[in-house]
């Protein structure tokens, strides 16, 4: 260990008495949230078993506090928690059994006769404890032999929506990390394709011992399905959501033959529900349906029809536009919602089976369709409003699509004369984050104008007009989500048009006319006070870098001093907010070791050098020009050896005759040469701070530790008087 973690070490025997100790409580109830931090962190290079040997003091506290059942609930859910973590590991899992304390601490009946079961903090520890320690087949043999899976299947419906929620997650986990491998489909043709769906977690697939036991688990899970997913009563629809978002979880990640059974389990009761038409579970219906056809699984043909005939029944349904909105399957608004689902179906990989059922039921209900979103558009919720164009923007993605779906939804309502008004009033919608949605529908809108040159007179006012709004919402705005969606709309443009045309191929084309507005965005966006902002506005400066690929540097570096890239870069170096500076920072450091290069091989350096040396930007004679010009008075350029004096000279000459004063307004700003900057402001030494969080400082284990002991001793003082009391936050 290191000499941190010995001194850690050496108070971890008094952390773990006071909080064994039942008669004192904790005042910073996070604390023991960033001491479990602390300790997965460990257990990520070192496994349970090493650290219960290394600190016995561990174990003992475990012991002490599971036997003592007046202890804190907060106490105990962590316990619950560092006992599943330090038993991820086989040999952790060993000791712990060995001791005795792995059965009575996920034992329920035992917290069920204490009278603690009943505190959500408990039902917490015990399935988050479970799930730390379910990563190997003994902790498995273990949760089967045990019979966990009935009360975790219990506390699906529980009445806490976050013990529901962890409890919906432990189940995944249990049937995702242990699912035996696809090594065959259920017409028994080998699959060794290698596309493996779960990539996002490791998987421990169930060996000849334990694939009974995994059965049993999904044999378990089944009959609970059968028996729950469809409601008793029409107004209990609580179990219905939180079984179908497990539905969810699993088809999206699920491989055969785990995938299958789950879809011939459901398939009955899923027709139910969409023929019964509860309001309440549309969503997560459409969850449902999109996780079942984005998928890249094998299906048999069984199970892939049934899902297109729940599709088309559940459109059928849904999108009955024309019965009066009493007897709607469900409120307009989330009508519209799970349309927009849909057609995010449309936008993955799906089959054109599902693609084509989608605009055969649009397009039967399209001339309702039409009014119902020009009415929605309009609506007084705002979160219909925001979904109704949210609407309108998939719709418009769908054109990028393969031609025949593209042809289809060409053919439906919405093309761009049709909902670029909807979407021009939405622009001025007093609620925010619809107009952040407006601004991202006309993104994908005009995506294929962009990739056109947008030469048509009527488009290009068009445009016109919007880069005017747009360049007005940027700076007068009161709110982030609509500024930053201008900054996206242009990341966006420039994202799809710089690999179909030169962004200055035409006078009368979209790109030229875009290009025109880059300089104000940058500046607007450097100069916004949202973080985020200023964030996407350097990543549109990435961009545009990333385009400059020119052999003169020379040229590279004027075009991005005539765009404003170079002063959104120096800008967001030294911005207060630590994401903007360390992007900046990374930016400019890729720029000089690219366009203002020590040695330019066999080229005649000095020359070349003193023609970049001429390229200057202005530093303007307030806020962050007047941070540049200090950093670059108190630093000098470090030249290695190599480098002549000329061109020493040459990078130096803002310090001499090259520096250039400009008056502006009564103020004095000044051009300086671009290279002699990117090699004076010592970016290298600046990224090394900037990449080093204030955490390695203050928030360390050890100070942890410390607070914790320190709050302790503190509490303990039983005559402080009111308001004399001491705040404690560990670290």
């Amino acid at each position: 260990m290191s000499t941190m973690d010995r001194e850690c070490v050496s108070l971890l025997p008094r952390v773990c008495e006071v909080l064994a100790d039942s008669g004192r409580s904790l005042h910073d109830d996070t604390s023991l949230e960033k001491l479990l931090d602390w300790f997965t962190e460990l257990t990520k290079t070192d496994d349970g078993g090493s650290l219960l040997e290394s600190c016995p003091c561990l174990l003992e506290f475990i012991s002490t506090v599971v036997y003592n059942t007046a202890s804190d609930p907060g106490v105990l859910s962590f316990t619950l928690k560092l006992t599943g973590l330090m038993a991820a590991r086989e040999n952790g899992f060993k000791i712990l059994q060995e001791s005795s304390v792995l059965d009575l601490v996920f034992n329920m009946q035992h917290w069920q006769e204490a009278g603690l079961w009943d505190d959500p903090c408990m039902r917490i520890g015990w399935i988050q404890g479970l799930q730390s320690m379910l990563q190997h087949p003994k902790a498995f043999s273990l949760f089967v032999q045990s019979d966990f899976i009935q009360p975790l299947l219990r506390l699906q419906s529980d009445t806490s929506l976050f013990v529901a929620s962890a409890a919906n997650q432990m189940l995944a986990h249990v049937l995702l990390h242990f699912q035996p491998p696809a090594s065959t489909r259920s017409d028994g043709i080998d699959r060794k394709d290698g596309n493996d769906m779960q990539t996002c977690a490791p998987i421990t697939a169930v060996t000849m011992e334990t694939s009974g036991e995994y059965t049993a688990v999904v044999m378990a899970l089944s009959e609970y399905l059968k028996e729950s997913l469809v409601p008793e009563v029409n107004t209990q629809h609580h179990q219905s959501v939180q079984l179908l978002k497990l539905l969810a979880l699993l088809l999206a990640q699920a491989r055969p033959p785990l995938r299958d059974t789950l879809l011939r389990t459901v398939a009955d009761s899923l027709e139910v529900l969409v023929t019964t038409a509860y309001a309440q579970l549309t969503l997560p219906l459409m969850d449902v349906i999109l996780a079942a056809q984005s998928s890249d699984g094998e299906m048999d043909r069984v199970s892939y029809m049934q899902q297109c005939n729940n599709v088309t029944v559940f459109l059928s349904l849904s999108l009955s536009f024309h019965q009066p909105a009493d007897v709607l399957p469900c409120p307009p608004g989330l009508i519209v919602t799970a349309v927009l689902t849909l057609l995010t179906i449309c936008s993955g990989h799906t089959s054109m089976c599902c693609v084509n059922h989608i605009f055969l039921w649009l397009s039967v209900f399209l001339p309702d369709l039409i009014e119902v979103v020009k009415k929605r558009v309009c609506d007084m919720r705002w979160e219909v409003r925001d979904s109704t164009v949210e609407f309108l923007g998939k719709v418009a993605g769908v054109r990028k699509q393969p031609e025949e779906v593209a042809d289809r939804s060409e053919d439906l309502m919405i093309s761009t004369s049709c909902t670029t008004p909807l979407l021009k009033e939405a622009l001025q919608d007093p609620e925010s984050y619809v107009r952040a949605s407006a601004i991202s529908a006309l993104a994908q809108t005009l995506t294929h104008s962009w990739r056109q040159g947008a030469a048509l007179t009527q488009e290009k006012n068009l445009l016109s007009y919007l880069l005017k709004q747009l360049l007005e919402t940027l700076s007068k705005d009161t709110e982030g989500f609509a500024r930053r969606a201008v900054i996206q709309y242009f990341i966006a443009w420039f994202s799809s048009s710089s690999s179909h045309s030169p962004p200055s191929s035409s006078s009368t084309s979209s790109s030229s006319l875009l290009m025109n507005s880059v300089r104000s965005v940058l500046s607007l966006g450097s100069a916004d006070l949202d973080w985020e902002v200023k964030v996407h506005t350097l990543e549109l400066a990435r961009l545009l870098l990333d385009e400059a690929v020119e052999t003169d540097l020379a040229a590279v570096l004027n075009t991005l001093v005539e765009l404003g890239v170079i002063s959104a870069l120096l800008s967001g170096l030294v911005d207060c907010d630590r994401p903007v500076a360390l992007k900046a920072c990374q930016l400019l450091i890729t720029l000089r070791d690219t366009a203002c290069p020590l040695s330019l091989g066999a080229l005649d350096a000095t020359a070349a050098i003193a023609t970049l040396a001429r390229v200057s930007c202005e530093l303007p004679s307030w806020g962050w020009g007047q941070e540049i010009k200090k950093i670059l008075e108190m630093k000098r350029s470090d030249w290695p050896n190599g480098v002549s004096v000329a061109a020493q000279r040459s990078f130096s000459s803002v310090d001499d005759d090259d520096t250039e004063e400009v008056g502006t307004k009564g103020a004095h700003s000044v051009c300086v040469s671009v290279c002699k900057v990117l090699r004076s402001l010592g970016l290298d030494e600046r990224l090394h701070v900037l990449t080093q969080s204030s955490d390695h400082i203050h928030n360390s284990p050890l100070s942890l530790l410390q607070d914790l002991l320190t709050a302790s001793a503190a509490c303990a003082h039983t005559d402080t008087q009111p308001g004399q009391e001491v705040i404690v936050d560990c670290y």
